[in-house]
């Protein structure tokens, strides 16, 4: 993003800068202080835009008073300024404010508009419809905490903070359909005649029955969708062949997904990446059946373990590590815990590559 060309309501409506200004982090503050120390000239441009963000955030819940609204905008940016720079710089910038505050006043706070139904719903899929014709139900959690949805089939959708979905309120006899934008995790009631389709701006989840979590907030550039049960195919929404044709979601670059899988859609290199979750979880139905605790166990048997309780495949040379055994309870570590215990008794090393963990080295060191 060239951010160099921009003025003040250029950066007032920019998705990343306000994420910037209301929710800061460290990614966040180290791209704009940067930003602002490799261009000098927009310091001023930049405070008055995160002056009028904080102040049209403070005002969206309320009735507009022009007046009132005009004389806290001036007063948050007059204070901004002078905190920030000196106090010769005003002047010269106070008919550019004055034209950026009257214009975004005489909008109506397009900010409010901005930040809920269009640029949330910004879904290729949903846009096929005839609003008029089919009565839709949409929930958003506005509060701190999860908010839990108990669907018409049966399904189960944990809403997290500022996220919402819309779907029809009768689904169609062939597929149920879901539109979301935020982070939602769903429990899909299983029906193989009935698939359960979740539309995100970037991303296609079809599912029969399973369980999954999908992080689509629009204030980021990626999309994920993160298995826990059962199985799930993504596309990406650039895969669509016809974006007319909303029944077209199937594509030879369509990604399978297991459980301590995710896929992530990035971008920047504008295509699906299939990985091991970072902190793989015990599968339900193997729990009981591996206890992790060794005495001279055959490192077959091991991966075997591990394989079974984590469903995540381990490539290794049999023949070659045949000899090798393991003694030692590994009952209490995590999966990539279990493996640096292994491969640092052993002498031997692990990669990930893909969904898969690469076994590597000349044979055990004892």
């Amino acid at each position: 993003m060239n951010y160099s060309h921009y003025n003040t309501t250029d950066f007032v409506k920019d998705d990343f800068f306000c994420r910037w200004v209301q929710s800061p982090d460290k990614h966040t503050n180290t791209f704009w202080q940067d930003f602002m120390r490799n261009h000098p000239e927009k310091r001023t441009v930049i405070l008055e835009a995160k002056s009028l963000v904080k102040t049209l955030g403070t005002m969206q819940a309320t009735p507009i008073d022009e007046e009132l609204s005009l004389q806290r905008i001036w007063s948050g940016v007059e204070q901004e300024i002078q905190m920030s720079e000196k106090s010769s710089y005003w002047p010269k910038f106070q008919w550019q404010l004055a034209a950026s505050v009257l214009l975004l006043i005489g909008l109506g706070y397009w900010m409010s508009y901005y930040k809920q139904e269009n640029r949330n719903f910004d879904i290729p899929q949903l846009a096929n419809y005839n609003l008029e014709e089919i009565e839709f139900v949409e929930n958003q959690n506005t509060s701190n905490q999860p908010m839990s949805i108990k669907m018409g089939d049966g399904s189960e959708i944990v809403l997290q903070k500022n996220t919402r979905i819309k779907y029809p309120k009768v689904f169609e006899k062939s597929k149920r359909e879901v539109y979301l934008v935020g982070e939602a995790f769903f429990k899909v009631k299983r029906n193989p005649q009935k698939p359960f389709i979740i539309y995100t701006k970037k991303l296609i989840t079809q599912v029969l029955g399973t369980s999954f979590t999908i992080k689509a907030n629009p204030d980021t550039e990626e999309e994920r969708v993160i298995v826990k049960t059962g199985k799930v195919s993504v596309l990406a929404q650039t895969e669509v062949n016809s974006r007319n044709n909303k029944d077209n979601i199937t594509s030879p670059n369509t990604v399978i997904v297991t459980p301590n899988q995710e896929v992530v859609y990035e971008l920047p290199k504008a295509k699906l990446i299939r990985k091991i979750v970072e902190l793989p979880q015990i599968l339900p139905e193997s729990t009981g059946h591996q206890l992790f605790i060794y005495h001279n166990a055959s490192l077959a048997n091991v991966f075997s373990d591990l394989e079974k309780a984590y469903g995540i495949k381990i490539v290794y040379d049999a023949k070659l590590y045949e000899n090798c055994t393991i003694n030692g309870n590994l009952s209490d570590e995590t999966m990539f815990d279990k493996l640096n215990s292994i491969t640092k008794i052993t002498g031997l090393s692990y990669q990930v590559t893909d969904v898969q963990v690469i076994i590597s080295g000349q044979g055990c060191n004892y």
